[in-house]
């Protein structure tokens, strides 16, 4: 689920965009930021999170220069003039520098600096290093139409990214609707990554490691090298984005030509969390390999992304394909074992293939994080055992 908020409603199951749909005029950033919620270090983000509109969503960004901001490429799209709001209620407006870096982020630069003030190719910012588990999401709050600190995560899972180098964090950090491009920080104040995409229980965070990368590639001629292949993909990020919007509507297989033009963009999208959707709709179409086809290169980019096994098990589950399923579900369960779909999917599985290792690890896990469900869970495990 991705974490902005579309002009339009979209309805997307596991990519929620979190943007807002207006800017609103904040409450005093200093006053707020002085007393926040959070540890003072945490609450000196807040001053330091934009809110970002484009013509199509509103979404946050993450200031890590006094001209430059951080945000995520889905939300920027192919746009070439971004409006900006401060917390301090100024608008200004900023454009997107292209890059050649396979990430779901981009630069943008404010466009009263774009003369004075070029793209360095590195920055003094204070990162995290290591894997801290307790972190928070600093970023725009549609309800309260203010930046804020959300509540802090107990776990984080870091991915290998010498293995998987567009893998991401993934942690149970709150975020809401208009978070996406907002900052994720230790409780030091130290900055963790962007926060790009989650299903409401789960949020995946882009590594700030990949800065470095992202600002080199930015830096000569302010990225015109590679304006015309990122503008490109761009175009199909929205286009992907816009064929997800009107494909709500159908609920049947669709035609052949829809099918070609939707698969066309996403795959152009190069997007993993437009993979997600793509695979998702699919799945909801009962076109059970091109949802697999999506979701299995999602999964190769991001191989313990709870959303995308989550997706996949589903899909497997709807196809009947429990052989599939299982492994998959394992995998969940050893990132989210309290997920109570999960489970019960696993239950099945187990019974289905009378494995009774499986059994006892699913009944084991919905003993401890989801009690009341054992007795019907244990009836059916009883039954289909009993079958043999």
């Amino acid at each position: 689920m991705s974490l902005f908020v579309p002009a339009k409603p979209v309805v997307i199951i596991l990519g929620m965009f979190l943007a807002i749909s207006v800017f609103v005029k904040p409450l005093s950033a200093q006053n707020f930021a002085s007393d926040c919620g959070a540890p003072p270090p945490v609450c000196a983000w807040v001053q330091n999170t934009v809110g970002i509109k484009t013509p199509n969503m509103i979404a946050s960004g993450t200031m890590i220069a006094p001209h430059l901001i951080l945000t995520n490429r889905h939300v920027v799209e192919d746009h070439a003039l971004i409006m900006v709001r401060t917390t301090s209620g100024d608008i200004r407006r900023a454009r997107p520098v292209p890059h050649d870096v396979p990430v779901d982020l981009v630069i943008l630069r404010l466009e009263d600096a774009a003369e004075k003030q070029g793209i360095p190719e590195t920055l003094t910012l204070d990162m995290a290093t290591g894997t801290k588990q307790i972190l928070r999401v600093v970023a725009f709050d549609q309800g309260r139409n203010q930046t804020r600190a959300y509540n802090p995560s107990s776990y984080a899972i870091f991915p290998n990214l010498g293995v998987n180098p567009q893998a991401r964090i993934h942690s149970d950090a709150k975020a809401l609707p208009g978070n996406s491009g907002g900052a994720v920080v230790d409780e030091a104040g130290k900055l963790v990554g962007i926060l790009a995409a989650g299903d409401g229980d789960i949020s995946e965070i882009i590594p700030i490691s990949h800065l470095p990368a992202l600002l080199k590639s930015s830096s000569n001629e302010a990225g015109m090298d590679h304006a015309e292949a990122f503008f490109a993909q761009g175009k199909a990020i929205r286009d992907c984005a816009d064929l997800l919007y009107d494909a709500r509507l159908v609920v049947r297989e669709p035609s052949a030509d829809l099918q070609q033009t939707f698969e066309a963009a996403c795959l152009a999208a190069k997007n993993k969390m437009l993979f997600d959707q793509a695979g998702q709709k699919y799945g909801q179409w009962r076109m059970f390999a091109k949802s697999e086809m999506f979701l299995l290169k999602s999964l190769r980019l991001d191989p313990n992304s709870p959303n995308t096994l989550m997706s996949l098990a589903v899909t497997y589950n709807l196809n009947r394909e429990v052989e599939k399923e299982k492994p998959i579900l394992a995998r969940y369960l050893d990132i989210n074992p309290q997920n109570a779909q999960a489970l019960r999917l696993a239950v099945q599985v187990a019974g289905f293939l009378k494995d009774k290792a499986f059994a006892e690890r699913a009944l084991g896990l919905m003993a401890v994080h989801n009690p009341a469900a054992v007795p019907m869970a244990q009836s059916y495990i009883d039954s289909a055992f009993a079958k043999e």
